[in-house]
């Protein structure tokens, strides 16, 4: 589902992070806001986007979101919806969770 070519042909994955990750990004996050949502460090969100950047080829978040959304555009909806989160797969995000982050409740 979240794959990429390589220079060589091999197929890279996104992690189930990298692309919680990318579907914050889209929504216009930034890493502060990612990172709490996420509970992590703002570096360790750093250090994910540097990762997706290599596997995307991208230069910035602009041309990262860009490619992420081109490949993985219902992905995003999915992740932060919850749509297709059933009881052994905890990778949907809470959108009332977002909110109170972005909003500072």
């Amino acid at each position: 589902m979240n794959k990429l070519i390589n220079k060589r042909g091999q197929i890279m994955r996104l992690t189930n992070r990298e692309a919680q990750v990318m579907s914050l990004l889209c929504t216009g996050l930034k890493d502060r806001a990612i990172a709490n949502i996420l509970g992590l460090s703002v570096r360790t969100v750093q250090n994910y986007l540097a990762r997706i950047y290599i596997k995307y080829r991208a230069k910035n978040r602009t041309q990262a979101v860009s490619k992420f959304l081109n490949t993985h555009g219902s992905l995003v909806f999915d992740l932060i919806s919850g749509a297709k989160k059933d009881e052994k797969d905890n990778s949907a995000l809470d959108w009332g969770q977002i909110y109170s982050v972005i909003n500072g409740f």
